[in-house]
């Protein structure tokens, strides 16, 4: 039996598709590869709401790894780690001040909280984008009272820097996740163009991976993983012999994966028996 690790946002659901959440031929590989008595892991940063959804459009078993590796479940919650309160405060607090950001996120286990530190204006353009997202959509909410709740209440699995959207912006993101790392030692940190995503210590895909294989004594050799940003790269780097890497992502990330792909569905020339 072999075990496929697919990220999702740029992964699985590349290309888009707005109706039927993944298209049509990845959607087939998908079912053909579990068909063929293999086993599927969700993994993303996304909520455990988001990949019951998308695991039932599968319409097969699948094993999830929610908000990057802070939640694990397979037919039952293995491990479900978040972020204390005050530490959440204090990591908002002191980045939003020091780098100016123009927004926070928190996942909970209600949905995304957003808080935006900018104009009206980018507020309803936000807004606006959130809601052009349809079938892809979490469940958003962008009160800020019931941001500050959720921050001083709520069980907090992730937490996101939003930086900006501009280029000198996004390279501002990864210079900051350097110092994020040394400054957040009980904490990882991950890059991914405009935002930096902070879970829990040990909280990252790579480490999710090893420990649902160990439970149910799947050997490490028997992984294959695929993703295209940076809170992938854990898992090119520990599953480095059968690691890929969608062609569209930033060159950055392409580095640490072995083997380069154009379409999710181009896994089925490496991975279903002939």
């Amino acid at each position: 039996m072999k075990v496929l690790a697919t990220d999702l946002d740029g992964t699985l659901f590349y290309p888009k598709d707005k109706k039927n959440i993944i298209c049509l031929e990845n959607l087939k590989f998908i079912r053909d590869f579990i068909d063929e008595g293999n086993k599927v892991i969700l993994i993303s940063g996304r909520s455990f709401d988001f990949l019951k959804i998308v695991e039932q459009k599968i319409n097969r078993p699948c094993s999830l790894i929610c908000f990057n590796g802070a939640l694990i479940y397979d037919e039952k919650i293995i491990s479900s780690t978040t972020i204390p309160n005050e530490v959440s405060k204090n990591i908002i607090k002191l980045f939003t001040d020091y780098f100016d950001l123009p927004g926070t996120f928190i996942m909970t286990s209600k949905g995304v909280y957003i808080k935006l530190n900018t104009t009206k204006i980018f507020k309803n353009l936000a807004k606006l984008y959130y809601k052009a997202q349809k079938i892809y959509k979490e469940n958003y909410c962008f009160d800020n009272l019931e941001f500050d709740k959720e921050l001083n209440n709520g069980d907090i699995y992730k937490i996101m820097l939003f930086f900006g959207i501009s280029r000198k912006r996004k390279e501002k993101a990864s210079e900051a996740n350097k110092v994020l790392r040394n400054l957040l030692k009980n904490y990882e940190s991950s890059w991914s163009d405009e935002v930096i995503e902070i879970t829990a210590k040990d909280c990252n895909k790579a480490k999710a991976i090893l420990k649902l294989i160990d439970t149910e004594n799947i050997k490490k050799d028997d992984v294959i993983v695929v993703g295209d940003s940076g809170n992938d790269i854990s898992m090119f780097k520990e599953f480095y012999e059968n690691s890929f890497c969608m062609g569209r992502a930033n060159p950055i990330v392409k580095e640490y994966a072995k083997t380069t792909i154009d379409k999710f569905s181009d896994l089925s020339l490496y991975l279903l028996k002939k």
